[in-house]
C-alpha cells in the first residue's frame, strides 16, 4: 500500500515537473523582416520559377515576392539536384545585399512589354552542413550549474537551380539556426542536454526533407519517431526560418536573376 502511495505522489511529482519546464521552455522566436524587406515585399519579381519541393513551393512563395511555383511532378524525368556533386563553395564569392537603383520611369521592364519572363527551373534546397553542437549546448548547460536544458540547431544550405539544359545555379551561405532551452532541477539539466542530440536525429532538417517530400516513413519509424504530417510541419517552419533569417540575401539574387536576361531597348 505504501509503495503505491509512493509511486503514484511519485508520478504526480514528475508529471508536475513536466508541465513546469513545458511552460518555461524557450525557443528561438520566428525572424521579423525588416522595414526595407516589407517595403520590398510590394515589388512582384517577375519570373518563372518550377520545383519538385511542394513545401518549398508554398513557403517560397509566402516569404518572397514572386508568383506561385509550377510544381513539377516527382516523377518528371529531372535530375536529383540534390545528388550532384559540387565543389565547396567560395566565400569570397558569397552573395552580398545590394541597393536597389531607381528605375528610369521611361524604361518599361521586358514582361510588361511582351517578353518570356525569366526561368528558374527545378529550384532544389540543397541542405549542406547541420549540427547540433553538443560541446556547445553542454557548455551552456554547466554554466547554469546543471540547470538547464539547452539544445540548438545550425544549418547550412543552398538554394539550387537549372537554366536551360546544363547550366547550374546556385545561392550559397544560407544558414541558420535555433535554440531551445528549458530550466531543470541540478544534474538532470546537463544530463538532459547531453542525450539529447541522440533522440532527436530524427529533427535534423536533412531527415525532415527526406521524410516529408522524398519518401513516406514506414509506420515503424512513424511509431519511433513522428508521423509524415508532423515531418512536413516541421520542414515548413524550418524552411521559414531559414527565408526569413536570409530574406535581404536571397531576395537581392532573385532580383539579379530577374534582370540578368532583361532587354531594355525600348521599341
Amino acid at each position: 500500500m505504501n509503495i503505491n502511495r509512493i509511486l503514484f505522489f511519485h508520478s504526480i511529482r514528475v508529471a508536475a515537473l513536466a508541465f513546469f519546464v513545458f511552460h518555461l521552455s524557450c525557443k528561438t522566436p520566428m525572424p521579423e523582416l525588416s522595414s526595407e524587406a516589407k517595403l520590398s515585399k510590394g515589388k512582384m519579381i517577375s519570373i518563372r520559377w518550377t520545383t519538385t519541393d511542394p513545401v518549398l513551393a508554398k513557403v517560397f512563395n509566402e516569404v518572397f515576392p514572386v508568383p506561385p511555383a509550377i510544381l513539377l511532378d516527382e516523377n518528371a524525368n529531372l535530375v536529383d539536384l540534390t545528388t550532384v556533386p559540387l565543389p565547396e563553395p567560395n566565400p569570397d564569392h558569397a552573395p552580398k545585399p545590394k541597393k536597389e537603383k531607381p528605375m528610369n520611369p521611361n524604361e518599361l521592364p521586358r514582361w510588361d512589354r511582351g517578353f518570356e519572363l525569366s526561368n528558374i527551373d527545378n529550384l532544389t534546397l540543397v541542405i549542406r552542413k547541420e549540427s547540433q553542437r553538443p560541446f556547445y549546448s553542454v557548455g551552456m548547460s554547466l554554466l547554469a550549474l546543471t540547470m538547464l536544458y539547452y539544445g540548438t540547431m545550425e544549418t547550412e544550405a543552398e538554394l539550387v537551380w537549372t537554366s536551360g539544359e546544363t547550366n547550374l545555379h546556385r545561392i550559397s551561405f544560407l544558414s541558420t539556426y535555433e535554440t531551445i532551452w528549458a530550466p531543470m532541477p541540478f544534474y538532470i539539466g546537463t544530463g538532459s542536454t547531453i542525450v539529447a542530440p541522440a533522440f532527436n536525429s530524427n529533427r535534423y532538417p536533412s531527415s525532415l526533407q527526406k521524410y516529408c517530400t522524398l519518401e513516406k516513413p514506414s509506420k515503424l519509424r512513424e511509431s519511433l519517431e513522428q508521423s509524415h504530417t508532423e515531418n512536413c510541419k516541421e520542414y515548413e517552419t524550418f524552411l521559414r526560418r531559414l527565408f526569413l533569417q536570409n530574406y535581404d540575401t536571397i531576395h537581392s539574387q532573385l532580383k539579379e536573376w530577374e534582370k540578368r536576361n532583361q532587354d531594355w531597348f525600348q521599341p
